[in-house]
């Protein structure tokens, strides 16, 4: 079966997604997918360098937060651009990752909205039927 990765949502003055996945992980990834969609043309991304990320976090909520917050840390601190995303080891409360990416480049990336945080605001991690989903609001 085929399933939608993310969609984008309507968000006043704001920027959203629901990410969907078969299970925790994949839910995760995809909706790093679906800010990175927000972000930048990730199809002129390379994947020429990485970067190792550890988080941890109370719980699943917390969790995706955090995680997509670091991505965002990261393009803005270090100017790096993540194209795939592997996540080696993923609980409640830890996540370990892979980013694959490179650095910003003005003449060859191009950057679609300044996303400054991934929010709280009505933010559930949910199973639905057979599939996990998360909507998730982005601060722009």
């Amino acid at each position: 079966m085929i399933i939608k990765k993310f969609e984008e949502i309507d968000a006043t003055a704001d920027l959203g997604i629901i990410a969907y996945g078969e299970d925790l992980r994949n839910l995760f990834s995809n909706a790093v997918e679906g800010l990175m969609s927000l972000m930048a043309d990730t199809k002129s991304i390379n994947e020429s360098e990485f970067i190792s990320i550890n988080i941890t976090a109370k719980d699943k909520e917390g969790l995706l937060v955090k995680w997509l917050n670091e991505i965002i840390y990261i393009k803005d601190t270090k100017g790096f651009l993540g194209k795939r995303f592997n996540i080696n080891y993923l609980t409640e409360n830890d996540l370990k990752a892979d980013i694959y990416g490179e650095i910003y480049n003005p003449e060859k990336h191009e950057l679609l909205s300044g996303v400054k945080a991934a929010t709280y605001h009505n933010l559930k991690v949910e199973k639905v039927g057979d599939l996990w989903q998360v909507k998730i609001i982005f601060d722009v």
